[in-house]
């Protein structure tokens, strides 16, 4: 999965899932195109998860 707008409808569960299947799938040290999609998706969960806090998501 791409963190762009895609991940904007998901709740901070839905993002967490896709890192950890991201991780999953990943052995050893990330390469630096790795490490950027998964600060993508860290960033999109962060995102998530304020706005279902703050209830904007509700």
């Amino acid at each position: 999965m791409s963190p762009d707008s895609t991940t904007d409808q998901l709740s901070p569960e839905e993002i967490n899932d896709t890192i950890r299947a991201f991780l999953a799938t990943r052995r050893g040290l990330l390469t630096r195109s790795e490490r950027r999609m998964y600060e993508r998706l860290l960033a999109a969960w962060h995102t998530a998860d304020r706005r279902d806090r703050c209830g904007a998501g509700v």
